[in-house]
Formats: structure tokens, sequence, C-alpha cells
């Protein structure tokens, strides 16, 4: 989980040196930059919030990488939302990733919440379900190489599949974590 989204957030600072050879991302690469950062944020502190041992010896650690966490998911879906309006490929692309910019700050939203009124099971259950949604942003990777190279399938078919696939399956077993925890 660590190195997959360190790997992730690496590849994520390109789009803040210039390198971006895509049209349609450079028309919209502010918004995008944005996403990216909130995305580089959760992914490089979400990892150090499920170690154990972390908030047994550093609580106030914990909570301060907690902030910075669900400010950079709020960050990262309220900009993701907005890209998933002009997401690639149409319709499907823009409810998928607009449906996981949506779950990804509600998610945030009610881990908060629940952290706020001491209910410190809940918290650890929405912040499961949440981390989830920021792993989308490494299963997308994983996904579409394959769909594009392994099973030479067309982007378009591909973008729109990974839009959904790469959020839902990972919600799913999120919410059979947070059963199995109950």
């Amino acid at each position: 989980m660590l190195l997959s989204s360190l790997g992730i957030a690496a590849y994520g600072v390109r789009y803040f040196l210039g390198s971006v050879a895509d049209d349609h991302f450079r028309r919209h690469l502010l918004l995008l930059q944005f996403h990216i950062a909130g995305g580089i944020g959760a992914l490089l502190a979400g990892p150090w919030q499920f170690s154990q041992r972390l908030r047994a010896r550093a609580l106030t650690f914990h909570r301060w990488l907690g902030r910075f966490y669900l400010l950079s998911v709020g960050m990262g879906s309220v900009a993701g939302f907005g890209s998933a309006i002009f997401s690639a490929e149409g319709p499907a692309t823009h409810a998928g990733f607009g449906v996981l910019a949506v779950l990804w700050f509600v998610t945030a939203l009610q881990a908060y919440r629940t952290v706020l009124r001491g209910e410190i099971e809940l918290h650890r259950q929405w912040m499961t379900r949440n981390f989830a949604l920021t792993l989308a942003a490494v299963t997308l990777r994983i996904e579409l190489p394959f769909m594009l190279a392994a099973l030479h399938w067309p982007f378009h078919r591909s973008y729109v599949i990974v839009a959904w696939l790469c959020w839902v399956p990972n919600l799913m077993v999120a919410e059979w974590m947070v059963s199995r925890s109950r």
C-alpha cells in the first residue's frame, strides 16, 4: 500500500513540471493540478494513518497528519469533481469519476464528524472506506495499462470501464473489511 501510494504520488508530480503532452489535460491544467495535489497529499499521508504503532506512540502527530490528509482529500475531491465534468470519453466517465469524487468527500466528512464525537471505531470504518477511494488513483494506473496493453482494448472502452472499475471494487473490499471488524 505504501509503495504503490508513493509511486503514484511521484507519477503525479509530472503535472507540475510542465510535461503534460495531452491537449485535453492542458486545457484544464489548473483544476487538474489541484486534484493531483490533493491526491498526492492523501496518498502520502494516508498509509501512515493506519499504523497502530504510530497512533499508540504519537497520537498528536496522528491527529495533525489526519487533518492534513482530510484537507488533501477535500481539495482533491472538489477539484476531482470539477475535473470529472471535463473527463475524456463522455457522460459515463463524467458520472464514474464524479460519483468517486463525491464519495471521496462524503466519506472524509463522515470520518471527521465521527472522530469529533469520539466514535473512534466508526471513524476507523469511515477512514477505511475513504482510503479505499483514495487508492482509486493506484487502481486506475494498474487497470488502464492492462486493458490497453494486455487486452488490446481501445482507449474509449477502457477509459469508460476504468472510470468505475478503479473505485467500485476498492469500496467493496473496504465494506468487507468494515463488516469483519464489527
